[in-house]
């Protein structure tokens, strides 16, 4: 028997486009970087601009991710005082307030000290500074928290716990 498609149907598929499109891809941003560092780290500048480029996009997203739970929440069976609820609207202020204030500046720093390293480097072999891996290693420490929030996320969205 076929079910009639509502609106209220549209917008759940609509937010949850809006999570895959938006944070799907930055949980590749540490494997991107991180070949990029072994196969040739005269291209970590243009990957790294790359990371900051969907970034901006992202951060876009997460206004259609706030829009379409919003409505959601009005049109479903929710209320706004239910803990995912409460805990979608955290979820949201976290991812980007760390994109803004956290990912978006440093790999911009990024950029500029493998830039200063490259051109430290001349034509041979590039020897990335230790502000480098320094830089990178926070990327990648609060890449991995900011992505375990994302799958812990994910869990309070689809179990819906405290129900």
């Amino acid at each position: 028997m076929l079910q009639a498609v509502t609106f209220y149907d549209v917008g759940v598929f609509f937010h949850i486009l809006f999570v895959v499109l938006a944070l799907g891809p930055t949980y590749a941003y540490g494997v991107f970087l991180a070949v990029a560092e072994k196969t040739d780290p005269r291209a970590i500048p243009v990957v790294a601009r790359g990371v900051m480029a969907w970034d901006r996009v992202a951060q876009i997203m997460l206004l259609g991710i706030l829009v379409a739970g919003l409505y959601v929440v009005i049109d479903g069976p929710w209320e706004f005082s239910d803990f995912f609820v409460s805990w979608g609207f955290v979820a949201v202020i976290i991812f980007g307030g760390a994109s803004g204030a956290f990912f978006m500046p440093k790999t911009k720093e990024l950029i500029a000290v493998a830039e200063r390293d490259i051109a430290a480097s001349g034509q041979g072999e590039v020897k990335l500074s230790a502000d480098f891996q320094a830089l990178s290693g926070a990327l990648a420490k609060v890449g991995a928290a900011v992505g375990l929030f994302g799958v812990l996320t994910i869990y309070v969205m689809t179990a819906k716990p405290f129900l």
